[in-house]
């Protein structure tokens, strides 16, 4: 019996030695619901000293919400004498803060030596935090801390899913314009302020139960939850426009922005990503309408996007089918009426919509990146068809230039791309002119500036198209190395109608033969235009009045019929 004894008192010690050094809080809870004994470790994990708690109820340290559950015994007591259960609870601690808890219960209210039940309690409290870190990052742009794509997708399902039957839900789709240029010019730390600013400005605008979210890049979108009628989303989108109106200060510059955005309206029944799609497809709308303005979807648009969809993937294979083909518009020496040269112009011959116009397939080749392969043809293409003239009739003095998008200006590879197209036809490089919009050679002014250098350093001549349009300052182009302006159509349009234009024209001119550059007018009809572009000073022009964009077949014959003239 002695020996009985002995033996579970040296139990009984090695308990209390495991108890007192465990990190993890041990508590006895009586049948009263009381503590009838705690570890020291308490102290540790919420700042009391065991004999202030012992006597206490033990659901006194719980949260209070915690606490309505855990009254219900089947919440935390194990079912079965000796078994366990576990839950999670917060608990206060000393200095007021709330800790979380992991509870593993042990029924031992059958153990004579016991008689309670044992809790084991492990503080889970950082790792909770992180576990709520790691949820808030899966549904948050890390930037700006607005939810992000998924969060919002899930919130437009739930309010779709309980809007009332006579209100109706709003999603605003939006970009940035001109975004890129900012993130390139002043870096992206700048570009990251713009876009945490125009955050902080959209949340500004929407009431409290609406969601701003960004979907990624420069993109946005809001949800405006259960609207009485529609024309609410077309307002909150004009307070946009006008909040984006103002300028942004970042730092020492001070940027002005502006948005495109697309409205779909949804009711009960509807999808969120159906809604997205269609707040999409009106934002895509409003950017070809000219941006800074917003457009609500309808059902037009969804055709009008299926069938800009089936066109894109129509173009991308068109290049390797054959389908594409140069034509030439020649430029006219108004001093002479005579030949001066062509530019080229790609033609689309679709096999079911026949010829298909440059303005409708020309930007969407530009938006999906496509441009860059087919002007890398057509600058191949009118390499060797140069060339070919050149041999077929020597004495003619011919020049064709070709449009440089601005995909091409900004790929590395465009000075051994130009270079290739050179060497591989053989064409003399002089005969070739290289195009690019004012718009474009300004957007990077500086990188142009070297990019032209290089070009020119090959032999070719280089001209800026639709000048007047842009904001080149004379600073720039004083230093870009070119050898040609040609004037936007716009201005010739308008000599009929408005002297202004005609002054505008004159000084272009001026400031193009100050400069030692020839001046292209584009766009005559008719021989009116010719007549005053002439008397105003231009060199060469272009247009329908002279000779509609030809075939190669019909280009060769004009240039044969112009040097049979001259001859």
């Amino acid at each position: 019996m002695a020996a009985e004894e002995r033996a579970r008192a040296r139990g009984e010690e090695r308990f209390r030695a495991l108890v007192q050094n465990s990190s993890d809080v041990i508590v006895v809870v009586d049948a009263a619901g009381t503590i009838a004994y705690v570890s020291p470790s308490i102290e540790g994990a919420l700042g009391y000293p065991p004999q202030a708690v012992l006597g206490i109820p033990w659901l006194a340290l719980a949260h209070p919400d915690d606490a309505v559950r855990l009254r219900q015994p089947s919440a935390h007591l194990p079912p079965v004498p000796g078994a366990r259960s576990t839950t999670e609870v917060r608990a206060r601690h000393q200095d007021g803060t709330w800790r979380q808890l992991e509870l593993i219960s042990t029924d031992l209210r059958h153990e004579p030596d016991i008689r309670g039940i044992v809790v084991n309690a492990r503080d889970i409290t950082e790792r909770k935090t992180f576990e709520a870190q790691l949820q808030h990052q899966a549904f948050h742009d890390a930037l700006t801390g607005l939810p992000n794509r998924a969060l919002f997708l899930d919130r437009l399902a739930h309010v779709l899913a309980r809007v009332r039957q006579a209100a109706c839900v709003g999603v605003l789709f939006l970009d940035l314009d001109r975004f890129k240029v900012v993130n390139d010019s002043l870096g992206h730390a700048a570009g990251d302020q713009l876009l945490c600013a125009v955050a902080a400005r959209l949340t500004a605008c929407v009431r409290q139960e609406d969601t701003v979210a960004r979907l990624g890049g420069d993109e946005f979108a809001i949800l405006l939850s259960d609207m009485a009628e529609a024309s609410q989303a077309v307002r909150m989108a004009e307070r946009i426009l006008q909040a984006l109106d103002s300028p942004l200060h970042l730092g020492e510059h001070t940027v002005v922005t502006a948005t495109s955005i697309g409205i779909a309206i949804g009711a009960a029944g509807g999808t969120g990503a159906d809604l997205l799609r269609d707040a999409d497809v009106a934002l895509y709308r409003a950017k070809t309408e000219g941006r800074g303005r917003y457009a609500v979807f309808d059902a037009a648009m969804h055709a009008q996007a299926l069938e800009r969809l089936k066109l894109e993937a129509d173009l991308r294979q068109a290049l390797e089918r054959g389908e594409f083909e140069v034509y030439y518009q020649p430029k006219v020496a108004l001093a002479t009426g005579r030949l001066a040269g062509l530019e080229a112009l790609v033609r689309w011959h679709h096999p079911q919509r026949g010829l298909v116009a440059p303005a409708a397939f020309i930007p969407l080749a530009e938006e999906s990146g496509l441009i860059r392969p087919i002007g890398q043809w057509v600058l191949e293409e009118a390499c060797r068809q140069t060339r070919s003239w050149r041999e077929q009739m020597p004495d003619v003095a011919l020049s064709i230039s070709v449009n440089l998008s601005a995909c091409q200006l900004r790929q590395p590879t465009l000075l051994a791309d130009v270079a290739r197209a050179l060497r591989e036809s053989g064409v003399d490089p002089c005969c070739i002119e290289l195009e690019m919009t004012e718009s474009v050679a300004m957007e990077h002014a500086e990188t142009t500036i070297t990019t032209l250098q290089q070009l020119k350093a090959l032999g070719v001549h280089l001209a800026i198209d639709d000048f007047g349009t842009g904001y080149s300052s004379l600073g720039y182009l004083q230093r870009f190395p070119v050898d040609v302006l040609k004037i936007d159509r716009a201005f010739v349009a308008g000599l009929r109608r408005d002297n202004a234009e005609a002054s505008i024209v004159h000084a272009v001119v001026s400031l193009g033969h100050a400069l030692g550059l020839t001046v292209v007018a584009e766009g005559m009809e008719t021989a009116e235009e010719s007549d005053q572009v002439h008397a105003l000073g231009c060199d060469l022009a272009q247009g329908y009045y002279f000779a509609r964009p030809l075939p190669r077949e019909q280009a060769g014959a004009y240039i044969r019929r112009q040097h049979q003239g001259a001859a």
